[in-house]
């Protein structure tokens, strides 16, 4: 997703600031649809690839609770629904103003064309080999890209979007299948289940950053990195990240419930 910001006068001088738009347009501009088209096919790709190959009957469920689930269309609503009038006219107008510059066209580009499933497992592995060489060929560089992913809080949001989908998840299939647990059991349950999942989401934050402005001059890469610490960008982003988990847990509990449905635990 692309990042915004605030001061856009002093960095892009010349530049010609765009009419106030909606939550709707920003994310339409700042590849944000396509974001969300990704995470169905890697929902799937991700209970595929879990140790173990599934059996038959599991993968026919998993295709059928899949039906509908965690689509863009629906999420992308329901997010620029809870964003409704969270931001100023001037937020929206700057954020506006940056999707129009070359700089903001340029990131926009680069990250759609890396959320592609072609580009992930090429932003996987050049990501991990990008990253390990840069804190001695390029420590700048290296600073900078944490630097961006501690603004927009990645790890932070990553963790407690991925737990919050989980609990929702993992509640409505034991209580599908009739063995409900208390709150705070089901959290040490899923906690169990997700050792190193902050790690994890680290090293992936990072190798992305690595991958997919590889190619970024610093002078532009530090302008984008800007956008992460403007009060414009912080409030888009921290309203989107509240808005998301939201929109993803919902669909993570309609699916666990269509998956036990599926696989005949009880009755839809």
């Amino acid at each position: 997703m692309a990042l915004m910001l605030y001061c856009l006068v002093p960095l892009f001088a010349g530049t010609v600031a765009a009419p106030a738009q909606t939550i709707r347009e920003i994310n339409k501009a700042n590849g944000f649809h396509e974001m969300l088209m990704g995470i169905g096919p890697g929902f799937t790709a991700a209970v595929k690839s879990a140790p173990g190959t599934p059996p038959q009957k599991v993968l026919d469920a998993l295709a059928a609770a899949m039906e509908g689930a965690f689509d863009p269309e629906k999420m992308e609503a329901a997010i620029e629904a809870r964003m409704a009038d969270r931001l100023s006219a001037k937020d929206l107008s700057e954020l506006a103003s940056f999707y129009a510059s070359p700089l903001g066209k340029q990131v926009t580009a680069l990250e759609i064309q890396a959320s592609s499933p072609q580009a992930r497992e090429a932003k996987k592995i050049e990501g991990a080999k990008i990253l390990g060489e840069l804190p001695s060929r390029d420590p700048a560089r290296f600073a900078l890209y944490r630097k961006m992913m501690d603004d927009i809080s990645a790890v932070d949001t990553g963790e407690a979007v991925a737990l919050n989908m989980g609990y929702a998840m993992l509640s409505e299939m034991l209580g599908a299948a009739g063995k409900p647990l208390p709150d705070d059991q089901v959290m040490a349950l899923l906690r169990k289940q997700t050792e190193g999942l902050r790690r994890d989401i680290d090293s992936e934050a990072m190798e992305s950053a690595a991958y997919v402005y590889r190619d970024m001059s610093m002078a532009d890469l530090k302008l984008y990195g800007a956008f992460l610490a403007s009060p414009a960008g912080r409030r888009y982003y921290d309203q989107m990240q509240v808005a998301l988990g939201a929109v993803m847990t919902d669909e993570a509990r309609s699916f666990g419930h269509r998956f036990f449905v599926a696989l005949g635990y009880r009755k839809a």
